[in-house]
């Protein structure tokens, strides 16, 4: 912004010079060579007056006396022309055939029109005045004078060089100021931009300094602090109503389980399967306030990060989830690859054995008896990242299941019941929580590859115990 602002200053600036400067110069050059003939016009009056006595009398001698002693005081090289055309006498320093050149002035002074012109010879302009000698209407000859103009060739040099150093001056005091003005306008701007950035990142307590200036910013942030202060209210509420709802709902869903699993003994078979039914739909009303607790843990903004082993998280959690496995005849593998140099992440501590928990629970329910559950961890693509994969043998889903699978409350087709559809919602928050990124592909062999791209902890964020966390 600070370039934009400085450009349009530089801009309007360049171009109100333009508009004084140029016909201001133009004007000025001409001035000068109007002086310049006029000046020349003036000298060869002169002469033109001192020769008509000498002229009258017919003294070629004393008229060449008369031209030599002017060009001898001031070095303007000058021709007398009689009235029949031939000329009486002449000093030409340079050049033989001026009044041939100059034939048309010489005519016209000797019809008794004065002409007076700027000519160019070998690059050096010349002031050239032709007047008649004597009365204008029956003229005795004409004198021709030239005179170099390079003194008021120099002048407008000198003119055009100041208006030259004057526009440089402007932009210079231009550029200046219009930094000094684009700076007061870009830095509020780059702070309530920062503040911006920070609450859309998540960062709910962000707000704008409150003595920003001018004026407007200052009500710009005022109102954005207003409206960053009710965000923060409305979701701290929304978080709260659900954790604690959630909270509140687990003891006497947990109670209300005990009691229908003590009942389902008493019962006959019939009336005991109806039971247990119910006592499903109550497991599954505990696991979707259970997920819904975990939603409402997963949307604290900008938690604190550390450094976290992965292969011991997974290793400690497929080791929980072993006796489970083993009942369901399901072999649970895992694997690292030989190439990783390091198998730390940057995570906010105990939410990768959430996510894990999540994919193994949903894997275990949709892997067969006897298959195989494979957990690996391999190095991403990208630098930095690491990926574990939990790849399962059952059924699979189609692509867009494989898409619809993160939506909350979504359970796909032939979901088995006493599932709260949060699992993979909860996988999903956690991980962007931590800047990762998640997603279901088919696996080589059939059925699902969760799979999960962490950051990891490379040697530069290693000397650092804690980081902050990205919110989703």
């Amino acid at each position: 912004m600070t370039r934009r602002l400085l450009a349009s200053y530089l801009g309007l600036a360049v171009l109100i010079l333009l508009v004084l400067e140029v016909p201001f110069g133009f004007i000025a050059t001409r001035h000068e060579l109007d002086s310049a003939r006029s000046a020349a016009s003036r000298d060869a009056t002169e002469i033109a007056v001192g020769s008509t006595e000498t002229m009258e009398t017919g003294s070629r001698a004393a008229l060449k006396a008369l031209v030599q002693d002017y060009f001898a005081r001031t070095g303007a090289e000058l021709a007398v022309v009689g009235s029949n055309g031939r000329v009486l006498a002449e000093i030409d320093a340079d050049r033989d055939d001026d009044v041939a050149l100059q034939a048309q002035m010489v005519h016209a002074a000797l019809a008794g029109r004065s002409q007076s012109r700027i000519v160019h010879d070998e690059g050096h302009p010349d002031a050239v005045a032709a007047v008649p000698i004597g009365p204008t209407a029956r003229p005795l000859g004409a004198v021709l004078f030239t005179v170099p103009v390079g003194a008021f060739t120099d002048h407008v040099q000198d003119i055009w060089l100041a208006l030259a150093g004057f526009a440089a001056a402007v932009l210079v005091l231009t550029t200046l100021v219009g930094l000094w003005l684009a700076n007061s306008l870009a830095r509020p701007l780059a702070e309530l931009e920062r503040a911006v950035a920070r609450l859309g990142g998540g960062d709910l307590a962000a707000r704008a300094s409150a003595d920003l200036k001018p004026a407007e910013m200052r009500t710009l942030a005022e109102a954005f602090n207003r409206m960053a202060e009710r965000l923060e209210e409305l979701v701290s509420a929304q978080s709260r109503f659900v954790a604690d709802a959630s909270h509140q709902l687990r003891s006497p869903l947990t109670a209300l389980r005990l009691r229908l699993e003590n009942l389902e003994a008493e019962l006959d078979p019939v009336t005991g399967e109806a039971m247990a039914a119910v006592g499903r739909e109550v497991q599954r009303l505990s696991r979707l306030v259970d997920g819904l607790l975990a939603i409402s843990r997963a949307d604290q903004a900008a938690l604190d990060v550390e450094i976290v082993d992965v292969a011991g998280v997974i290793e400690e959690r497929c080791d929980a989830w072993a006796a489970l496995a083993a009942e369901r005849r399901i072999a649970l593998e895992r694997s690292a690859d030989r190439s990783l140099r390091s198998t730390t992440g940057l995570l906010v501590p105990g939410d990768l054995d959430q996510v894990l928990d999540n994919l193994l629970a949903n894997a275990l329910d949709a892997a067969p008896g006897d298959s195989t559950i494979e957990v690996r961890l391999e190095p991403a693509a990208k630098r930095g990242r690491l990926v574990v994969h939990v790849l399962d043998e059952g059924p699979g889903m189609s692509p867009a299941d494989r898409v619809r699978a993160f939506d909350r409350f979504w359970q796909g087709p032939g979901s088995r019941g006493g599932h709260s559809g949060l699992g993979l919602a909860i996988v999903q928050q956690l991980v962007h929580r931590n800047g990762g990124e998640v997603a279901l592909e088919e696996a080589p062999g059939g059925g699902l590859d969760a799979v999960v791209t962490l950051r990891a902890a490379t040697d530069r964020t290693s000397a650092t115990s804690r980081l902050r966390a990205p919110v989703a």
